[in-house]
């Protein structure tokens, strides 16, 4: 269903230093279309220039009756994160399709699971709603991150990750990559790749544990961790793609 509605922005809070995560407020009468399964996305309605613009953005926090947030990332001639940057303000009103999308998780309270997710860069944003959500309604389950950035610095919600591992110490793993940043492990250096994963299970993780998996980020980055993954012995059907 492709309905758009007219949404008021709530607020409007910087990520990094090009990323904003954008809340809108939906009012009681649309809050049922606007209810999602965590993992899916909305579609941005806005002129720009003369232009219509339409971009999607994945659904970044949990479900909360009367809010829904995104968060877009600038990157490289993007004509709508450039537009979200320099003109969304609180106040103001965007076009906003209703939830799409099919990757995700649908969380059920009586399931003890336990669930791996990947993400590079931006490709954090649906993992964010997809992990918190199961951790607050899930509580047998477990849930590992392995999240690959730049830097720290570049991070996409470093301190919502840091609420949700304080709040969750024994049921939450993070597992934060930089490729341009000195750690002490080498085994945390790098790029996420099947080469990586590969070290991983060698020495850290037992991937034939995990129920489900969940990758989001580049493309060749996808690709080279599904395989990957299967190589490590987790069944094709466990493991889902943005």
């Amino acid at each position: 269903m492709t309905t758009f509605h007219s949404l008021t922005v709530a607020k409007v809070e910087p990520e990094t230093r090009d990323a904003v995560t954008i809340t809108f407020a939906v009012p009681q009468p649309l809050q049922e279309a606007y209810r999602f399964r965590p993992g899916q996305h909305l579609t941005l309605k806005a002129s720009f220039d003369g232009e219509e613009l339409r971009r999607c953005y994945s659904i970044c926090r949990s479900y909360l009756p009367g809010e829904i947030s995104v968060a877009v990332k600038a990157i490289e001639g993007g004509r709508f994160s450039r537009y979200a940057r320099e003109h969304i303000r609180q106040g103001m009103t965007l076009e906003v399709m209703v939830p799409q999308g099919h990757f995700g998780y649908q969380p059920q309270a009586e399931r003890q699971g336990r669930y791996l997710a990947i993400a590079a860069g931006s490709g954090i944003t649906p993992m964010l709603a997809i992990i918190a959500t199961t951790l607050q309604t899930e509580p047998e389950s477990q849930f590992t991150l392995i999240y690959g950035n730049r830097t720290s610095q570049s991070m996409m919600f470093r301190q919502a990750l840091a609420d949700l591992k304080d709040k969750y110490p024994q049921r939450l793993q993070l597992l934060c990559i930089f490729s341009q940043e000195t750690l002490d492990s080498d085994l945390l250096h790098g790029r996420i790749d099947g080469e990586k994963l590969q070290s991983l299970g060698a020495s850290l993780i037992n991937f034939r544990l995990y129920d489900e998996a969940f990758i989001c980020g580049p493309a060749a980055m996808m690709d080279e961790t599904e395989a990957a993954l299967k190589a490590l012995g987790m069944p094709d059907k466990t493991i889902h793609l943005e």
